[in-house]
C-alpha cells in the first residue's frame, strides 16, 4: 500500500506539472497567437518534430503494456523483463515534461520583448528537446557509467523490480528497460555482427516508423551547424534589423538551409539507415537459420530503397520522377502490409504444405487472445483495413517531397506511430502463440513468467 502510494504520487506530481504547463501555454495562446504557440510546440519546423514523436512513441508503448496486461499476455516469455505499463506511462509523461519546458524558453523570450521573436531561441529550444531524449535513454544507472561488475548490478532486472517495490525513483525503476533498449540500438547498427532477437526486431521496426524523425534529425543537425558554426550565423543572428524583418528573414532562411539539407544524399541515407539495419538483421537470422523466409524479409526492407533514391531525386528534380515515385510508393507499401497480415500476424489460419500465400485459408482467421474467434470477423477486417490505409497514406507523405512544416505531415507521423503500436501489439500476440507460451503448463505460476524468454531467431 506504501509503494502504490508513493508511485501515485509522484505521477500526480508529474501529471501536475504537465498540467500546468498546458495552463500556460493555453494562456500564452489567448494573450498572443494560439496558432503560434501550438506550432512551436509540436510541427513548426522540422526541428520540432522528432521529440514530440518519440514521447508518443513511448506513450503507445505504455498502451501496448497496458492491453497485454489486461488480456494476460506473456509478454516476458518473448521479450524478457519488461517495466510494467504504469511506469512506462509515467516515463513518457515526464519525456513530455522535458520535451514542453525546452519549448517554453523560446516562447517566453518573446513575451518578455513584446514579439521581437529572436531565431535563435527557438533553434536553441528545439535542440535542448533533442538532448533531453539523449539524457531520458542513457542517464544512470547505465551501462555507459558503469566500471565495475558490482555496480553493474545496479541496472539489473531483479534492482530495477526492488526499486520499483519500494519506490526509489524512476530513473532507478527504469534503469534495466532503458540500458536494454539502448543495448538493442546499439546491436541493430552493429547488424550483422550483433545479436538479433525478437526484441531487437521489435526495436528495429520502431525505428523504420520513426525514419523520417531521423531525417528530420539530420536537417536539425545540418541546420544548426550552419546557423551556429558557420560563416552564416552572422546573417542568422542579425540583431540591426527590426523585429518584424528579422521574423521574416528568419523564415526565408530556415526555408533556403532546410531545403538544402533536406534535399541532400545524406538525409536520404539517414532515412534508409533504419531500414539497412532491419535487412542486415533478416540477412543474420537466415545465416543462423537457412530459412527462405529471412530472405523474403530481407526483400521486403530492400523495396524502401528505390522509394527512397527515387524520392531524393524529385526534391532534386521536382515533377521529373513523380509516376516513377508512386509506382515506388505502391510496391513498398503492398509489400509490407502483405507481410504485416500474413506473416507478422498471421491473421489467417496456416495450410500444410504449399509456399506463400497457399499457407493460408483467407476464409478462416485465427485464434486470438484478445478476442474470441467466431468474434474475430469484425475485429481483423478492421485491423487489415486499418493497416492499409496508414502504410499507403505514411509511405506516400513521408518519403515524398513533403513539407517540414506545418500540421499535416506532423498527423501522418503520429498515425504512423499508432500504427506501428498496434502492429506491436498483435505482433507480439502471434510471437506468443507461435511459441506456445499462451497454453497453460502444469505446474507453473505467475512467478515463472519472466523465466527464460524464447528467442528463437526462427521466427523473425
Amino acid at each position: 500500500r506504501r509503494r502504490r502510494g508513493l508511485s501515485v504520487s509522484s505521477a500526480t506530481m508529474e501529471v501536475q506539472v504537465l498540467f500546468g504547463l498546458m495552463v500556460l501555454f493555453v494562456t500564452m495562446g489567448v494573450r498572443t497567437d494560439a496558432g503560434h504557440v501550438v506550432a512551436q510546440l509540436f510541427y513548426h519546423t522540422a526541428t520540432t518534430r522528432p521529440p514530440m514523436l518519440i514521447a508518443a512513441t513511448v506513450f503507445g508503448w505504455a498502451l501496448v503494456m497496458k492491453v497485454a496486461q489486461a488480456s494476460s499476455l506473456k509478454v516476458e516469455k518473448v521479450i524478457g523483463p519488461v517495466m510494467s505499463w504504469w511506469t512506462t506511462f509515467r516515463s513518457a509523461v515526464v519525456l513530455l515534461d522535458a520535451i514542453l519546458l525546452c519549448r517554453l524558453f523560446p516562447l517566453v523570450y518573446d513575451v518578455a520583448t513584446h514579439g521581437e521573436s529572436s531565431s535563435w531561441s527557438t533553434l536553441v529550444g528545439d535542440v535542448a528537446a533533442y538532448a533531453c531524449c539523449a539524457v531520458a535513454l542513457v542517464y544512470p544507472p547505465s551501462k555507459l557509467f558503469s566500471t565495475t561488475a558490482s555496480s553493474s548490478k545496479s541496472f539489473s532486472a531483479d534492482r530495477s523490480a526492488a526499486h520499483a517495490k519500494y519506490g526509489h525513483g524512476l530513473a532507478a525503476e527504469t534503469s534495466n528497460a532503458r540500458n536494454s533498449l539502448l543495448v538493442a540500438l546499439w546491436d541493430t547498427l552493429l547488424a550483422p555482427f550483433a545479436p538479433v532477437t525478437f526484441w531487437h526486431v521489435l526495436v528495429a521496426d520502431y525505428a523504420t516508423s520513426l525514419a523520417k524523425g531521423l531525417g528530420d534529425a539530420h536537417v536539425t543537425a545540418c541546420v544548426a551547424t550552419r546557423a551556429f558554426f558557420q560563416a552564416e550565423a552572422e546573417t542568422y543572428f542579425n540583431y540591426e534589423e527590426a523585429p518584424v524583418q528579422r521574423h521574416q528573414r528568419h523564415s526565408i532562411w530556415w526555408e533556403a538551409k532546410r531545403g538544402t539539407c533536406a534535399s541532400s544524399l545524406l538525409n536520404a541515407s539517414a532515412l534508409a539507415l533504419p531500414f539497412w539495419c532491419r535487412l542486415f538483421q533478416c540477412c543474420a537470422v537466415y545465416k543462423e537459420t537457412r530459412h527462405p523466409k529471412n530472405l523474403w524479409n530481407a526483400l521486403k526492407y530492400a523495396t524502401a530503397f528505390p522509394l527512397i533514391y527515387i524520392g531524393y531525386l524529385e526534391k532534386l528534380h521536382p515533377g521529373e520522377y513523380h509516376r516513377i515515385f508512386v509506382a515506388a510508393a505502391v510496391l513498398q507499401s503492398s509489400a509490407t502490409f502483405c507481410w504485416d497480415v500474413l506473416m507478422d500476424w498471421t491473421i489467417f489460419d496456416k495450410k500444410a504444405g504449399g509456399l506463400l500465400c497457399g499457407l493460408f485459408d483467407p476464409a478462416t482467421f485465427r485464434s486470438s487472445l484478445f478476442f474470441s474467434k467466431a468474434a474475430a470477423v469484425f475485429p481483423f477486417c478492421a485491423l487489415v483495413v486499418f493497416d492499409l490505409a496508414l502504410r499507403f497514406v505514411w509511405t506516400l507523405a513521408v518519403f515524398g517531397d513533403a513539407p517540414t512544416r506545418g500540421a499535416g505531415l506532423f498527423c501522418f507521423e503520429l498515425a504512423e506511430v499508432l500504427r506501428r503500436t498496434v502492429w506491436a501489439l498483435f505482433r507480439i500476440e502471434w510471437e506468443i502463440i507461435a511459441h506456445g507460451h499462451h497454453l497453460p503448463v502444469e505446474g507453473e505460476d505467475d512467478d515463472d513468467d519472466a523465466e527464460k524468454p524464447d528467442f528463437t531467431p526462427e521466427e523473425e
